[in-house]
């Protein structure tokens, strides 16, 4: 595998890659990090265009072994292209997955997730991560959510990214199909009139919605017929979990509900 240094251009190319105007136009994303890296190039998913890491750097076997074509960069130059104080020494430029069939999605089984308005990177980073090793059928991205393919989403999923087919737009749109196709929704909220999650048992198909970080779900997806699930605790102290933490429970009690 012969490896090249990186142009200007090129790098003027992928720093554009951290706004997501250009990720989006571009269709491409940035994957930080040799654990992320080498997860994504093993798991073939995304197609990786090319690998840019340090020029003092040896490539790695699992570089070597994927056959893409690597750019050296110089420490600075690479930190020109990440969005971390001390870059991992390797950065993978990758393809956007195309969203997934709606029909495709609404005809399976098992569970889905839907992401009302989570703005925190790294709370939405775990919750993909999670998702994947629960085995999770579908993410549904609603308006207000931070982009699944920023650079520090991508690194908190460890390789995650693009596992798991997923729509993004209007949750209360996308949902409706899914709810004429028999699907029981479930609405994770820490209200009054919420029942304990444990105490009801999944449907063989499941659309669970985790909402904002400070303000829940927003309260146009809240419906009678849909089901409010809540977590309960035994702390008089802590008020509330963490978003991520609380939908990661709420997966594993979905499932070991099953």
């Amino acid at each position: 595998m012969e490896i090249s240094s990186a142009s200007t251009n090129q790098i003027k190319r992928w720093r554009k890659l951290l706004m997501s105007k250009y990720r989006k136009r571009e269709n491409l994303f940035l994957a930080e990090g040799e654990r992320c890296v080498e997860q994504i190039l093993q798991n073939g998913i995304i197609k990786v265009r090319e690998v840019v890491q340090v020029r003092e750097t040896a490539p790695k076997r699992f570089i070597h072994e994927s056959g893409v074509q690597v750019y050296s960069v110089s420490e600075r130059e690479l930190s020109e292209i990440t969005d971390t104080e001390s870059p991992q020494g390797v950065v993978a430029i990758c393809e956007t997955p195309v969203e997934a069939d709606p029909a495709a999605l609404t005809s399976a089984g098992g569970t889905l997730l839907a992401i009302d308005a989570l703005q925190d990177p790294g709370n939405l980073g775990t919750i993909i991560r999670t998702a994947s090793w629960f085995g999770i059928n579908g993410l549904l991205f609603g308006k207000g959510t931070v982009d699944p393919f920023h650079p520090k989403v991508v690194r908190s999923t460890a390789g995650a990214t693009g596992a798991i087919p997923y729509l993004s737009g209007d949750l209360e749109s996308i949902i409706e199909p899914f709810e004429e196709a028999g699907w029981q929704v479930q609405l994770l909220d820490a209200g009054a009139d919420s029942k304990p999650i444990q105490s009801l048992k999944p449907a063989e198909r499941t659309l669970l919605v985790v909402g904002n970080e400070a303000n829940g779900i927003r309260p146009n997806l809240f419906d009678e017929k849909r089901k409010r699930v809540r977590i309960d605790g035994n702390s008089g102290v802590v008020e509330s979990l963490n978003a991520a933490v609380a939908c990661s429970i709420a997966m594993f009690q979905l499932e070991n509900n099953r």
